[in-house]
């Protein structure tokens, strides 16, 4: 899936987007000047590098989608209102360096597939209602500094 329509399968699963992600439309290919969009050239062309939504009381669930951003290095959804789980395919974000996701309303574990993030440096999920074990995988994860 491209970077549009994966960005366009994470808003569907937000809700209260109405005035906040007003310019995500299948309308034009620009996806890289949406509100939280960040993107720089990787090998073949523009790929998404950071999605920054954070404090926008947005509410609904994170989209496996979101694993469709093969190159992001930052997602930021701390502060929303954000249910569900955390998807098991954020473990195909391979260049993820930074994922805040706290002060949601998370619930369920910590996927095992946050370890195949081998770039992770920075892993914040407080204040949300996860469950169940931290996955003891995470300690091989190289660079992560902040958990």
């Amino acid at each position: 899936m491209e970077a549009g329509s994966a960005l366009l399968s994470i808003k569907v699963s937000f809700s209260n987007v109405a005035n906040v992600l007003l310019d995500w439309n299948d309308e034009g290919d620009d996806y890289c000047s949406w509100r939280g969009v960040v993107c720089d050239n990787i090998g073949v062309g523009l790929s998404v590098v950071s999605l920054n939504l954070s404090n926008l009381k947005l509410g609904g669930e994170i989209s496996p989608a979101l694993g469709d951003l093969r190159n992001i290095q930052s997602i930021d959804l701390q502060g929303n209102g954000l249910t569900g789980q955390i998807p098991d395919e954020i473990g195909n974000c391979g260049s993820l360096v930074h994922l805040d996701l706290s002060d949601n309303l998370l619930h369920g574990d910590i996927p095992f597939s946050i370890s195949k993030l081998k770039q992770l440096e920075f892993l914040n999920v407080k204040n949300n209602q996860l469950g169940g074990p931290i996955p003891s995988t995470l300690t091989q994860i190289p660079n992560l500094k902040t958990l």
